[in-house]
């Protein structure tokens, strides 16, 4: 699995979206997002 760094706080805030749902689970969700916002091309094949 790639490894992610974050800020501090960026890091408190997944951290508070991740209260119910498991922390990587939420993690992977907002990258995902953020990909698709900042470069939709990459996930096309």
């Amino acid at each position: 699995m790639p490894r992610i760094e974050v800020s501090e706080n960026l890091y408190r805030q997944i951290e508070s979206e991740a209260s119910e749902d498991d922390f990587n689970d939420t993690l992977w969700k907002m990258v995902g997002s953020y990909r698709r916002t900042n470069n939709p091309e990459a996930d096309q094949t």
